[in-house]
């Protein structure tokens, strides 16, 4: 955790000892603010992220009282995803849209968007990204399939610990914080589910879960 926002403080500290020493003009004053801007932006980040993180962990399990209109937050996570990839991937959306359960609705949004901008961030251009929300025999599953490179086996049980990556490169290019899938695991666990990860390099990846029979709203078709 102390790395994690060392790091950008860092940086920071580094230009600003700079302009007290010397006045910064022209292309390197701009190269200054555009990196102390993303800096900033990154740990603003990465503190939401370990709110979310503290609020989901702290949250009650018993109280999965809200009726959550999953198709709905879907439609919305859809425009979120096609505006983030920049059409660089492209996507389906498979849902159900009578489809809708008990529980907590900010924790099943952080749980489902995470689940798709993580796909869409960690995924090459031509990438094709397809999003399930759908009835089984055991309840409602989300799930999220790539066909992008995969990961492999020894990173699998791993990526749901805070701050693993499997590319740190890349996570710092797309200001990924680390929490994501840890955001995930403990908002799917508090639903009386678990995140399933399957991925073959070279294949591709597929994370879901499900939520079960007991939960899904009476009224759905």
């Amino acid at each position: 955790m102390s790395h994690e926002l060392r790091t950008p403080l860092t940086v920071l500290q580094g230009y600003l000892e700079m302009m007290d020493e010397q006045p910064l003009e022209g292309a390197v004053r701009e190269k200054a603010l555009h990196t102390m801007r993303e800096q900033t932006q990154r740990m603003e980040g990465l503190v939401k992220q370990l709110l979310t993180l503290s609020k989901i962990e702290a949250a009650p399990t018993h109280l999965l009282n809200e009726k959550v209109d999953v198709p709905m937050m879907l439609r919305v996570v859809e425009r979120e995803a096609q505006t983030l990839s920049q059409k660089k991937q492209t996507f389906t959306f498979e849902i159900d849209n009578g489809l809708k359960v008990s529980g907590n609705e900010d924790q099943l949004r952080s749980a489902i968007s995470n689940l798709v901008y993580n796909a869409v961030n960690h995924t090459p251009e031509g990438t094709h990204i397809t999003v399930r929300w759908q009835r089984v025999p055991h309840g409602a599953e989300f799930s999220v399939e790539d066909n992008g490179p995969g990961i492999a086996a020894e990173h699998i049980p791993r990526l749901t610990e805070r701050f693993y990556r499997v590319d740190k490169a890349r996570s710092r290019q797309t200001g990924g914080s680390g929490l994501g899938l840890a955001i995930v695991k403990h908002a799917v666990n508090h639903h009386e589910s678990r995140l399933n990860i399957e991925s073959t390099v070279g294949k591709g990846t597929r994370f879901s879960f499900v939520i079960p029979e007991r939960l899904i709203a009476k009224n759905s078709d």
